[in-house]
């Protein structure tokens, strides 16, 4: 009886779900729930808000993995949600009739309006009948990306209680080809061998015991395993995988979800390591290609950059280049693009200032900006007093912000009457 309900447990925790960190701002027109499973034993069930003062219609999606029972496109009934409601509902009641069989996959809700821009939130909890579950947040479909993603943690024990680990990968509105490598979390050495495929547009494919042999793993020698990585990647295209992975055990039949994340999720607007006017951030020169290069026309100008930070955070930019000595740079905070104050700062920060060719600041907290609203900074850089004023002055900007930034982007370039 308790291996028959461990293989019952597996089958859906091999359903549970990853991406990128699940943000707290998290509304969308188009969610996704990464995995919903019906099957003998579990249950999903999902909740979706409606923040709006009007009535809301979804299309629901249910997209059965390739490992599944009935893989591809299962029909759903449309869910409405009244204004401000919360409204449940269950996957097999939403998508009747599944038929026999165990069906897992991922749960896609969309604004069904002909401009699709409601925003709603969406849960879900897959349990045994007994409550025996784990929960799965709704992400906006554009929380997702082809930037390489990790999920860490992974082990496999054969002693009780037995632990398995489980992986999924899907793809979203494109076709995608993907690697998933396991790693030791403290060597970083490479264990069994990778695994590649190919996913059309809302595949997925399950891994169950993602240590074992192909085609469900990568592999491995025998042996237990703990403090496992496993890496997700797109080998072609720019294309998102929605990548996750579960770790299980026997003792209570409990298993967890753990979302793939990325570092920043190619979103230039959070980017950990930002610049502009270079060709690649770690470099310490400008862009080869001279037009991509910032220039400084003049010693009696200064160019304006905005920036968006989001505190509390400590920000690191540095000016880059063989003339990076004849300017200087200093950060002012949100306001006005041309008039807003320097951020005020002190040892050990800087907010640059007069032939300061760096900043590094920590912003305080979020109710310090702004009133807790993410907002835009602001940038100068201007020539410096004793520097060679030969025009252009040619430089380039590199940035490290812990919790993100948006690439720095040029406002105005304007007489300088207030940086000495």
């Amino acid at each position: 009886m308790r291996v028959a309900r461990f293989l019952a447990v597996t089958i859906l925790a091999a359903a549970a779900g990853a991406a990128h960190a699940q943000s707290t701002a998290a509304s969308g027109s188009v969610l996704v729930v990464p995995v919903v499973a019906e099957t003998v034993s579990y249950t999903s069930e999902v909740v979706v808000r409606n923040p709006n003062s009007t009535s809301l219609t979804l299309n629901v999606k249910f997209y059965e993995a390739l490992t599944s029972t009935t893989p591809g496109l299962r029909p759903c009934s449309q869910l409405t949600v009244a204004p401000l409601e919360s409204k449940p509902f269950t996957v097999s009641a939403q998508c009747s009739p599944l038929g026999a069989g165990n069906h897992h996959g991922m749960l896609v809700l969309e604004d069904a309006a002909p401009q699709q821009t409601n925003v709603f939130f969406a849960f879900s909890r897959a349990q045994t009948p007994g409550g025996n579950g784990f929960s799965i947040e709704g992400f906006p479909i554009g929380a997702f990306s082809g930037a390489p993603a990790d999920v860490i943690g992974l082990k496999r024990q054969a002693a009780a209680p037995v632990y398995q680990s489980n992986c999924f990968v899907g793809a979203l509105g494109e076709a995608v080809d993907y690697q998933m490598i396991l790693r030791d979390g403290a060597t970083n050495a490479i264990i069994g061998s990778p695994v590649t495929g190919s996913l059309n547009p809302f595949e997925m494919r399950r891994y169950l015991d993602v240590f074992s042999a192909s085609p469900n793993g990568v592999g491995a020698p025998a042996g237990d395993y703990s403090n496992v990585r496993a890496n997700f990647s797109v080998t072609s295209g720019g294309g998102a995988l929605v990548t996750l992975c579960t770790v299980q055990e026997s003792t209570f039949f409990g298993a967890d979800f753990r979302i793939g994340k990325s570092t920043d999720g190619r979103n230039d607007g959070e980017r950990r390591v930002a610049c502009i006017g270079m060709d690649n951030c770690s470099d310490t020169v400008p862009s080869a290609n001279p037009l991509l290069r910032e220039k400084l026309p003049d010693a009696t100008q200064k160019n304006v950059y905005s920036t968006i930070l989001t505190p509390p955070d400590f920000v690191r930019c540095d000016l880059i280049g063989p003339r990076a000595n004849d300017l200087q740079i200093r950060l002012r905070q949100w306001g006005d693009p041309l008039t807003s104050s320097v951020f005020p700062s002190s040892p050990p920060y800087s907010s640059g200032g007069t032939g300061a060719p760096f900043f590094y600041v920590n912003t305080g907290g979020r109710a310090a900006v702004n009133g807790g609203t993410r907002s835009r900074w602001f940038i100068d850089v201007a020539f410096r007093t004793g520097g060679d004023a030969t025009p252009p002055i040619e430089y380039g900007i590199s940035c490290r912000a812990g919790n993100g930034m948006e690439i720095p982007w040029l406002r105005a370039t304007v007489t300088n009457s207030d940086f000495p």
